[in-house]
This record gives C-alpha cells, structure tokens and sequence, in this order.
C-alpha cells in the first residue's frame, strides 16, 4: 500500500510570496513494499490555458539520506517498515505566466507500462497565487489605497450604497494603515441587520465567530460564507495584494453598554447588528479597520486603534488597595482541576485522598507535582448539582466538606500546594440564587426568565441578586472564601447574561454591575493574577479590557482567561479541534495579554492524546492543570513535557503561521504551525500539530517563521528537534524541513542563532549557544541570559579566571549562561571555523565547566555533533539562579 503526501495540499488555496515556487511530493509505502515510484510530475496550468507536466526529481530513499532538508524526518512516525520516497521542484515564479494557477501530481511506477496514476480528481486540485512580496516599508499612499480597495468600490471611501459608510480618522505609516468607519446611518429593528458593505478582492477570510453567547471559535475559507448564520466579532482578510486587513465593529460611544457584531451575506457582503438596537444613536457606531504586511501586526493595530477610541477607565485606586502579589503564579506552575475527576461529586475526602497519590506519586518518580488545586462545580451549598440549582448560602456543602474549605485548604498544603481556589457562576450559580434561602434573607433578588441557549438548553426562571446589593455580596463572599484560605476564584458562565429576556440596556447594565463588584472584591481580598475568566469570550469583555489596559502590572499578576470551550477527554473527534480553536483564538486573545494569561483548560494525563495535550499547554504562554485520577497521572511521564519542576512558561501564546490562517487544519492535510519568539529574540520555539484525521508528512518552512534579529553579525543556527533530541548546526538556515507526524502528534523545533565570538589574534571564529534544558518542551526557557563571555588567554587546566586576567591562549574563551532555578541540565551547541574565506573548521575542546547555583552531576562534549551537555544534581526547591561558566580553546 502506498500513500501520496503532497505539498502544497491538494484542494486548498496556497498563497506564495517567495521568489522559488517549492513543490514537493512523499510517497509512503508500507513494509510489504519497496520504493516503486519512477517518473513523477507536477501537472498544472502555470503556462497559461494549456496544462502540461513538469518532471520532479527524486531526492533520496529515506534512511541513507544527509541531507539538511530531511534531517529531522523522523522514520518512525511513519510505523515499523515503512519507508519514503521524496521527489522535490524548486521552480522560480518567473516561469509562471499565469499569476493564479491549479495543479496535481501524476505519476508512473518502476518497469511498468501503466498509464499515469493522479493524486486528485477534478475539482480538488491545489490551487496557487503567485503574489508580489511587500516591502518591509511602503510608501503611505500604497497602503492608503490598500485599505481603501478593502470594501468595494475600491476608488472611494464612500460606499454606495447605501451611502452611510464613511472612512475617517486615518492612521498611515510605513508599515501599515487603519482608519475608524463611521456608520451614518443604522436601522436594524426591522431586518436585523443593517448592509455595512462589501468585501474587494480577498483570497482567504478568517472569521472569529460566536458560538453561543459563551464562546469564539473560528471560521475559515475562502470567502465570508464560512461564518453563515453566526454573529461575527472579528474578520480577517487576505488582500489579493498579500496584505492582510482585519475589521471590528463596536459601538463607540457606550462600548460595554452595545454589542456590536458582523453578518455575513452572499458575495462577500457584511451587515451589522447591534444589541440592543442604537436606532436613537447611529452615530456611534464604528468598524475599525487595519491592513498591514503581517497578519498577526494587522490584527494588533486593529485593537490599538479600538483602544485609542475607546473612554478609558482606570482601576488604580482598587491595585492600591490590593493584596500582595503571590508567590506562586498561576501560569507558572503546575495545577490541579478536580472536575474531570469527581465532576459535582466532589468533596473534601475525594480531593485529599486524590492529591495524596498524586503527590506521592510524582514524588518517588521525580515528575512535576500539582502546586495549586481549584475545586470546581460542586462544592457549594445549593439547591441541586444542575443548570436549575439555585445558590442557598456562600458556605460549603455540608455533606461533601464537613470543615468548611479550611481544613481542605490545610490538608492540601501538607502535600505541598500552595494555593487553592474555588469555581462559582458569575451570577452565583447555574440557576441564580434560591428565593426561599438564606441568602435571599439578606440580599434583594429579582425575578427573571432565561431563554433557551446551546449551553443550558432550557428556558427558566431565574432569581438574581439586585445590582444595588451584588458588591455587598461579592465583599461578604471573598472576604469568607479568604478566610477559608481560598486564594483564587475560577469565575464561570460569565455570559449568562445575554440569556436573560430583558432589554439590552438592562443586560449590559447588570453585566457591568457584576464585574465591577466581582473584581473590586478579587482584588481586596485575593490580590492581582487571583481570577479565571471562564465561559466569557464576549464582544463586552473584549471591549471592556481594552478600557483597562493600562492600568495593568506586571506579568506575574495577569488574570487567567479561557481561551476555547471546554476540554473533552472522552470526545475523540474534538481533540484535534480544541488545539487548533486555541491556536487560531490566540491572534485575538494575546493583544489583551497585558491583562489576562490564555488558558487552553486542563487535560487528562496517562490517554492517547493526553501527549499533544500536554505539549500544548507548555507552550501556550499560559497555566498548565492536569485533572483526572492518581492512575491517569502515573501512566504519563509528564517531566519529560513540561520539566520536573514545570517553572518556564513562555512569555506569550503561539503565533499561529500565516500558512494555516485560512483553512481548517483539522480538514486539512497539513500542518498546524505556532511561533513563539523569546524576549530577547535569541530563539524561536516552532510548535508543530497535526490535528488532521491521518499521517501528514510534509514541509515547515522555517526561513518564512524566524524573525530573530541578532547584533553579533552570526549567521549560524542550531536547531533542535524535541522528538528526536537532534540539533543540527547549520551555516545558513535552510527553506524547508521535512517531518512527518501521526494524528495527534506533535513535536517542535527550536531555532536559536548562534552567537559569534573573534579569537583575539582574528585567527579563528567561535560560534556558542545555549539551547536549554532539551529534556522538556520549550527547555529553551530556561535560559534567563544566553552565552556571553570574554577572550581570555589562559594555561589550560587552570581555574576559571576573574576579568581582567593576563592573556594567553588567543583562541580560548570563557562562556557563560544565567539560567532560572529547578533545571536539570543544559545543552549548547558549540562551533569553530578559521577566519579566512574558506572558513575551515576547527576542533573545539572543552577544557572545564563550573556551575554556581546548584551541584553539577556530569558533563559531556560530543565532538562529532558539536554539542556540549550538561547534567545538574536536583537543585534545592528555593534555590536562586543557576550560572553556567565554560573555558574552551579551538
């Protein structure tokens, strides 16, 4: 059996900016057959109307292949006997004389006088644009003109008809533009939904569309239908240009007060539709729109402009009031959610006895142990564990926690967590508050009816505390719960509110009502970082945060929003679902990380998937959590994902490529791409996914990711591969990297440029880099300064000396590297070459390595990969930085 991957896909709209057209195409035969492909071409109509072939070229039979291109193909993906055939073409666009063209692959069998087999049928052809690369700086008027031809007519900035859309306040530099267009006119009452305009020419549309009142999820393709029938927060665009325009509309004037969203129509057309209706006060309605070279710098001067329009609200006065900071940080610690474990069963035996495994397990495993606990739906004291339960008191359940949450909270801190936290609804709980309860003796309520909606599905009467008490409620909640030793709160169904049949101005009043004291009271009693914003990716909290942005702190003290809707462990067609959702949602979610952390949910350890999982939460920038049992944690070996002590989460969540922009990757025979640049842009973290239903072998297209700028003048790279624990050291960086991945695998390669030091006679270069801990993902993280050193001259064998010493040796160094406490050991990968034209290289020898910090176990330079690793003794749990010292002569 032979499977055909192909590059790029079949059936998909590739857009190619690079002067090299770069098709390439794997045949995988299974162990009953050797290689037996000949003759293979690419068939298309690149040449204009007429379709012909065009010969590929074999590349190797994988297994006996050097090649930079292939050297991190991992055989094994592919199953016990496999093997793999490659053919590549390299063709420059100038050929093409068609700009937009369709092509498949055919091929022939070895001594076979078969006709040609085709990889597709008519109509699931590839289908390519040739498009002209933008100039890192472009005149204003070329992007002035960009976004103009956004909306049709492409000539104008008034838009018949109807003639109500007009653009002003424009922004242009030479990098991109956006403007604020003003709606003149709005009347939705009737129709529900009022013509905005309609899309110029476009090859891909994004749409972050509403799920139901409580979710964003993506909606990729070729064109606005895509998102059909749903209310459309924000639209992303390719420009047949190559650039790339985001929209999003909002009502200026009263930004959390209106929901502004899009409709999409037939023809690319867009309608708006606000809640509730401004039929008073059209004026205020605004559509932000941006355009720029880069998809993800699009969408970030989109928020900044919404920003700059937007009335500014300050919460200084309540951070000066505050809690201290904690010492434990959500986002940079292992967690524990107790929901997939006991759901609304959960109680204080259940979750000490969990834990206790946990802990003892982790412990005599040596693997990363949970350092705080939220206990989920069904702790408090309610009427019943459902969508109708109503909140009776702000206590504990009796039954399940006898002691109140204090004892729990005590019990748990035995065992080494820090901090506890608690679930509850925004609104109290599911159903509200019980009217006949003690709460309701102490607390006004108000009587309303909930509509039917995807996530409650029933329609109900609902009591709610007044909005003239809720502050006084929230004080007296927190203020128990931090009594408890409750420390953090995980805030769920937050969008509840849009469920309710009032009037809009009612629902957005209550909303702001509820936050306002929620979030006073959090920080009173809690401190900053302390809450979960769950169920609540709204236009209104979206807006809202952009109100508050500046008056954020530091990075450590971000609140934590979820990212996606839920995690479903036991649901095996959503896994791949969930990481795409959080890869695609994070173009949007990571322009509010000055405030809010994403969270991707927990995950279940010791399941098939539980890998990709795991993997995902390291490097999606934001709290890691397991949930599940003490058997689930001890059949995965979770170090080897996040570290042993899970302490280096990454400063921001994963830009997702431009490559998987416009396509649903979970329908796609392709890769799910991320990027994630470190702070000092010394490196690059590429996280790579397929969520697609088979085997995907096929291209990364590393040169187009890495946007790593460097001062030393190096033009070496060492790239690490985590499945493989491979790192190729290379002169250039090469275009492609061909891997292959089963369903739900993932890997990642590292990039990091290596830093160049000169002999002091400028005999000879030195080319050093420290690649972190490789025994984890994101092990790059680690590292707090990577090397920097001095030229010293120095007898070998001798002590490290201080600077400043006599000199000696000219081609000797001193390297070192500052790491974050709780690493296991390090890697680096170490190079020398003459200084001449030739640049031969030359023998580097490690003469001694000295770590202050921590005890050094063992150390070991491997000449014939040119990498030096480093062993550390487990270092104490308070211990501080870790420096590494390296003398070494070439």
């Amino acid at each position: 059996m032979t499977k055909l991957h192909i590059y790029p896909p079949l059936g998909k709209l590739t857009c190619v900016y690079e002067p090299v057209i770069a098709f390439r195409v794997h045949f995988v035969h299974s162990s009953s057959e050797t290689p037996s492909v000949s003759d293979v071409e690419i068939w298309s109509d690149m040449s204009g109307s007429q379709w012909q072939g065009t010969p590929l070229i074999r590349t190797t039979v994988i297994g006996s292949t050097s090649e930079l291109e292939l050297s991190f193909l991992d055989v094994a993906q592919l199953g016990e006997g496999y093997r793999i055939e490659q053919f590549h073409l390299d063709l420059p666009a100038s050929v093409a004389v068609a700009k937009c063209f369709e092509f498949t692959v055919r091929w022939k069998s070895i001594n076979t006088q078969e006709e040609w087999s085709w990889a597709s049928s008519t109509g699931h052809n590839a289908r390519m644009a040739l498009r002209p690369r933008i100039a890192d700086k472009a005149p204003a008027s070329y992007w002035r003109q960009q976004l103009r031809s956004l909306l049709r007519p492409a000539c104008s900035d008034t838009l018949p008809p109807p003639a109500t859309t007009i653009a002003d306040s424009w922004q242009v530099s030479s990098t991109g533009a956006s403007c604020m267009f003003k709606h003149c006119e709005f009347d939705n009452a009737a129709s529900g939904a009022d013509f905005f305009g309609q899309l110029g020419t476009i090859d891909g549309v994004l749409a972050f569309a509403r799920k139901d009142p409580f979710w964003i999820i993506p909606r990729a393709g070729t064109d606005a239908s895509v998102a059909a029938g749903l209310d459309v927060v924000l639209v992303l665009v390719e420009l047949s240009s190559g650039a790339y325009a985001a929209l999003m509309p909002f009502a200026k004037d009263a930004p959390t007060k209106h929901t502004v969203v899009f409709r999409t129509g037939p023809s690319n057309t867009l309608y708006l539709r606000a809640s509730p209706a401004l039929d008073s006060a059209p004026s205020s309605i605004r559509v932000a729109a941006s355009v720029s070279r880069h998809p993800h710098d699009a969408i970030h001067d989109l928020f900044e402009r919404i920003q700059q329009t937007l009335p500014h609200i300050s919460i200084d006065e309540l951070n000066a009031h505050c809690q201290p900071t904690h010492t434990t940080s959500l986002s940079g610690s292992m967690g524990y959610c107790t929901w997939n474990t006991f759901y609304q069963q959960v109680s204080h035996d259940g979750v000490v006895s969990v834990l206790s495994e946990i802990c003892r397990i982790g412990r005599a495993a040596n693997q990363p142990g949970p350092e705080w606990v939220v206990i989920d739906d069904g702790w408090q004291t309610t009427t019943q564990d459902n969508s109708q339960g109503q909140l009776s008191e702000i206590s504990a359940n009796k039954d399940k926690f006898p002691d109140q949450l204090k004892q729990t909270v005590q019990s748990l801190a035995e065992l080494g967590v820090t901090r506890v936290g608690v679930w509850h609804a925004l609104w109290g709980y599911w159903g509200g508050i019980d009217p006949s309860g003690p709460l309701a003796q102490r607390y006004e309520l108000e009587r309303y009816q909930r509509k039917w909606c995807p996530a409650v599905k029933t329609a109900s009467e609902v009591w709610l505390i007044s909005k003239t008490c809720i502050a006084a409620f929230y004080d007296e909640f927190y203020q128990w719960l931090h009594n408890q030793g409750v420390t953090f709160v995980k805030v769920d169904y937050q969008a509840a509110f849009e469920t309710l049949e009032l009037d809009g101005s009612d629902v957005y009043s209550m909303y702001n009502a509820y936050y306002d004291a929620m979030e006073s009271a959090a920080l009173k009693y809690f401190g900053p970082g302390s809450v979960v914003y769950c169920m609540a990716q709204t236009p209104h909290l979206i807006l809202r945060t952009l109100q508050h942005l500046d008056s954020v702190t530091a990075a450590q003290q971000r609140e934590i929003l979820r990212n996606s809707d839920d995690y479903f462990p036991d649901e095996p067609e959503s896994h791949g679902w969930h990481i795409y959702c959080n890869m695609a949602n994070a173009l949007w979610s990571r322009q509010l990380q000055s405030r809010f952390a994403v969270d991707w949910d927990m995950f279940q350890p010791g399941k098939p998937e539980s890998h990709i999982h795991a993997a995902a939460r390291t490097l999606s920038g934001g709290p890691l959590y397991i949930t599940g049992s003490a058997a689930n944690y001890s059949h995965q070996d979770l170090a080897s994902v996040l570290g042993h002590t899970c302490r280096t989460p990454l400063p921001s969540p994963p830009l997702i490529s431009s490559s998987c922009l416009f396509a649903d990757m979970t329908a796609t025979a392709g890769f799910l791409i991320g990027s994630t640049t470190l702070a000092d842009e010394s490196a690059v973290i590429i996280s790579i996914y397929n969520v697609f239903h088979e085997l995907v072998v096929a291209p990364v297209l590393v040169s187009q990711i890495l946007t790593t700028s460097d001062s030393t003048g190096s033009n070496r790279y060492a790239i690490h591969q985590q499945s493989t624990d491979r790192v190729c050291i290379c002169q250039t960086l090469g275009d492609i990297y061909t891997l292959a991945l089963q369903p739900l695998a993932c890997d990642v390669l590292t990039v990091a440029r290596m830093v160049m030091f000169r002999s002091t006679d400028r005999s000879a270069y030195l080319y050093a880099i420290c690649i972190g801990d490789t025994s984890r993902y994101a092990g790059i993280g680690v590292v707090e300064r990577n090397v920097f050193g001095v030229v010293q001259n120095i007898a070998p064998g001798t002590p490290a000396p201080r600077s400043g010493s006599p000199l000696g040796n000219p081609r000797q160094w001193i390297l070192r590297v500052r790491l974050a406490s709780g690493c296991n050991g390090v890697s680096f990968a170490l190079q020398a070459c003459e200084s001449t034209p030739e640049a031969h290289s030359l023998p580097v020898s490690v003469q001694s390595v000295r770590v202050q910090g921590c005890e050094i176990d063992e150390w070991e330079y491997l000449s014939d990969t040119e990498i030096l690793r480093v062993m550390f003794k487990p270092p104490p749990s308070n211990s501080t930085a870790i420096c590494v010292t390296i003398i070494l002569s070439a």
